[in-house]
C-alpha cells in the first residue's frame, strides 16, 4: 500500500509579502496541522489529533499567530466534522 499524503478538508492561510506565511489545516486523517515560515531555515510546524485540538491542544498557539478568528472558525468545522 502506497503512502497517500493527507489532504486539506479545510484550511487558513495568512500570506503577506515580506512577513511570515501562516497556514492551519484540518485535514481528512483527523489531524490538524499548524505551519509557518517563508523559508526552510526559519519554519517550523506541529500537527494534533482533532479530539486533542478540541481539547485545547494548540489552541493558544493558532490564537496568536492566525488570531481569534481563525481560531474560532477552526473550532466550529472541527465541532460539526466530529
Amino acid at each position: 500500500m502506497a503512502y497517500e499524503k493527507p489532504k486539506p478538508l479545510y484550511e487558513w492561510k495568512i500570506d503577506e509579502p515580506d512577513k511570515e506565511l501562516y497556514i492551519a489545516s484540518i485535514l481528512d486523517n483527523e489531524t490538524v496541522l499548524s505551519a509557518y515560515g517563508r523559508y526552510a531555515h526559519g519554519s517550523g510546524s506541529k500537527s494534533v489529533s482533532w479530539q486533542e485540538f478540541l481539547e485545547g491542544e494548540m489552541n493558544e498557539l493558532v490564537e496568536k499567530t492566525m488570531g481569534v478568528k481563525v481560531l474560532t472558525e477552526l473550532l466550529a468545522k472541527l465541532k460539526v466534522l466530529t
